[in-house]
């Protein structure tokens, strides 16, 4: 199995311009993974404006995967 960092990358809920927000970690996978094999992965909405403090879960669903040009270890 390969060790692969996924970057997850959102705008957030500010206005009038909206700040890029990102989270990573690192996950193994067989081969190069597919958008079906990433986890979704939550964050607390009321710290980027997305949710009120009452309900605040969101939830990151991954919609596309790009090998990482800069790191000769993925395919």
């Amino acid at each position: 199995m390969a060790k692969y960092k996924l970057d997850y990358i959102w705008l957030d809920g500010y206005s009038p311009v909206p700040n890029l927000r990102t989270k990573c970690c690192i996950k193994e996978f067989d081969s190069f993974p597919e958008v079906a094999d990433l986890p979704e992965w939550g964050f607390d909405g009321s710290s980027t404006q997305q949710a009120d403090g009452s309900d605040s879960d969101c939830v990151l669903k991954p919609v596309a995967v790009y090998p990482d040009s800069t790191n000769s270890n993925q395919a």
